[in-house]
């Protein structure tokens, strides 16, 4: 028995030794499966810190050739503006090819520069300003290529509310700002600004102001948006601009050169009249085609005197004697008479018949009859109000209104008694018709200008009455549009204010015998209804001055006859070489005029068209070029 209940004893154990076997096997595949996890994040780890230095690397790379290729574009901007190098007018140019980058690791770069734009826009001028391009592109010592685009642009003249080239007055003495002069826009002058010493604010700036040179007694300013800026200084544009618009004028046909020159600088033997008519019969001028423009010019040896265009005040008539009026003689002046809905003047004073008998006070007395009723009024050359009928007439015996030869007009408007002498200010009935206006020579402006024009002038441009917008600028409100009315003046020389029978009040000598002495005060005769001031709607750009026609009296006048104008009530902006003057002060009497400037904001955005652009390039937009199959000459003959 002992030794059957042993037996099982032994039995036992083998199995015993089998399980401790088992289990030791068990501890080393989970020692190797242990090794083998390890092994494993060790190696991912390695794989990620490698793979996050090649990222990092690629990215610097990356940025390097970005950086590189960005700096490009801004380093041909700089260029540009510091006149260094230019933007050709056709095609493009490389500034630099395979030029090592500075700090570039091995970079090379090339940059192209080129215009963009319609081919009238290829110059310093375009419609809405001047575009380009630059393009960058940068090149690594492993091939890897980056390529940035930038749109850049000039900025118009017509941004700024006042601009001077030359700071000193017209006499050659300081200009000082006083008495709260005040510039509503952008203003930039090439030299020093002298702000008058005294209690401020002498001078108002409510914009951003730019000086080449510097600010005399600033404290005496309101800045409103910083003082003065130092930047270099802006070039006034020059023949080479005016050529451009001149292109674009003859194109479209819109040239004009006077056959009569004559007279001194501010005698204008030809004027153009704007004219804005109700063409689809809304109830206002404000259509797309309702601007106009007529031309009138007067012929060599005129009966009536080269003024007549005009209105300047006439010579005494041949044989006149005593001390018979000028201002009597007049052909642009008479008296108006209601004739059904026509307001018509049938008599000229210069037709007037004089009274007879030897002395001056019975000689002149109809003429001056005339001269003293409420409803005399004065006129330009040309104007229907100047015949009896009051009807537009195409020819008088002093002058023309050129017959149109370019464009067409609507059937209703060629049903009026000047259809055929008026010519479009809308694309639509003269597609060449791009905005521009110029003159070969000497030209008086007035009227009422529905459309955006530029009118240029080889010579001086004469402001002969009021010269307004369809929709007048002071009272627009809401967000600018690039079909509103502007109107933009460029002058080879001088815009000046007319000192006519119109805008000059005038007086005549009194009744006594001998008519030694003058009747006063003077009287107005424009048939503006806020005259005498003057009305202007215009950005005016002169590449001398601007300013008022014989701003000072004749020597030795007295202060009583000083003659004084009112206001030129402008709105847009004085680009000139030169301050031009206004008026002169004497005792307390002013001689000309005073000036009351608001600046048109909508033409910073929206400038007259093809108006002069300052020369100075600004960035607009960045864009990234796919480097893949690039080709340059293919990208820029794509513009």
């Amino acid at each position: 028995m002992s030794l059957s209940l042993g037996s099982p004893r032994h039995a036992v154990q083998p199995t015993r030794r089998r399980l401790v076997r088992a289990r030791r096997g068990m501890a080393l595949i989970t020692v190797m499966l242990v090794a083998v996890v390890a092994m494993t994040l060790a190696l991912a780890s390695t794989m990620l810190v490698m793979g996050s230095t090649l990222t990092q690397a690629a990215s610097e790379r990356s940025a390097s050739l970005d950086d590189a290729a960005l700096s490009g574009i801004e380093e041909t901007r700089n260029r540009l503006n510091a006149r260094l190098d230019s933007v050709p007018l056709t095609g493009f140019r490389a500034l630099e090819t395979n030029a090592g980058v500075l700090y570039g690791n091995g970079i090379r770069r090339t940059t192209w520069v080129g215009r963009i734009g319609n081919p009238d826009s290829l110059g310093n001028a375009g419609e809405f300003g001047v575009q380009a391009e630059i393009v960058s592109q940068a090149v690594d010592a492993s091939g890897n290529v980056a390529i940035r685009r930038a749109l850049v642009y000039q900025q118009s003249f017509a941004r700024y509310a006042f601009f001077t080239d030359d700071g000193s007055a017209a006499s050659g003495g300081i200009l000082w700002f006083a008495n709260r002069w005040t510039a509503s826009g952008p203003f930039h002058s090439n030299s020093t600004i002298y702000i008058l010493s005294g209690t401020p604010p002498q001078a108002i700036f409510k914009d951003v102001v730019t000086t080449a040179s510097g600010v005399v007694n600033a404290t005496s300013a309101q800045w409103d948006k910083g003082q003065a800026q130092i930047i270099a200084p802006i070039a006034l544009p020059g023949s080479a601009d005016l050529n451009i618009l001149r292109d674009i004028a003859q194109r479209a046909g819109y040239l004009f050169t006077p056959t009569v020159v004559t007279g001194d600088s501010a005698l204008t033997t030809m004027r153009i009249e704007f004219v804005a008519i109700d063409v689809d019969g809304d109830g206002n001028t404000t259509g797309p085609d309702d601007g106009y423009f007529r031309v009138y010019q007067v012929r060599a040896n005129s009966a009536w005197g080269a003024g007549y265009a005009m209105a300047r005040t006439p010579a005494p008539p041949p044989g006149a004697v005593g001390g018979q009026d000028s201002t009597l003689s007049s052909w642009n002046c008479g008296v108006t008479v209601s004739a059904g809905a026509l307001t018509t003047v049938p008599t000229p004073f210069s037709l007037v018949a004089e009274a007879g008998g030897s002395n001056y006070r019975t000689r002149m007395l109809r003429k001056q009859s005339a001269f003293d009723h409420a409803n005399a009024r004065c006129f330009l050359g040309g104007d229907p109000r100047l015949n009896a009928t009051g009807l537009f007439t195409p020819t008088d015996l002093a002058g023309d209104w050129l017959l149109r030869t370019s464009g067409s007009v609507p059937a209703s408007v060629a049903a009026r008694p000047d259809g055929a002498f008026l010519w479009p200010l809308s694309a639509n009935y003269n597609p060449n018709f791009r905005g521009v206006i110029f003159v070969e020579g000497r030209v008086g402006v007035s009227g009422t200008v529905r459309g955006r024009v530029t009118l240029a002038s080889r010579n001086n441009t004469v402001v002969l009455a009021d010269l307004m917008q369809a929709t007048n600028p002071g009272t627009t409100t809401g967000a600018c549009k690039p079909d509103d009315d502007i109107v933009g003046i460029f002058s080879a020389e001088n815009v000046l204010w007319a000192d006519n029978m119109l805008q000059s009040p005038q007086q005549r000598r009194d009744n006594s015998t001998g008519g030694a002495g003058w009747l006063l005060p003077r009287k107005d005769f424009s048939p503006s209804t806020s005259r005498p001031d003057l009305n202007v709607h215009a950005t005016i750009l002169a590449l001398r001055s601007i300013g008022t026609e014989r701003p000072a009296p004749p020597a030795s006048l007295p202060a009583a006859n000083y003659v004084n104008r009112g206001f030129v009530r402008q709105v847009g902006g004085r680009i000139q070489s030169r301050t031009g003057q206004g008026g002169t002060m004497n005792d307390g009497a002013l001689h000309g005029y005073v000036s009351d400037i608001s600046f048109n904001r909508c033409s910073m955005n929206y400038p007259p068209p093809y108006f002069p652009t300052t020369g100075r390039w600004t960035m607009s937009q960045f864009f990234e070029l796919d480097p893949q199959g690039f080709n340059v000459t293919d990208w820029f003959a794509r513009r």
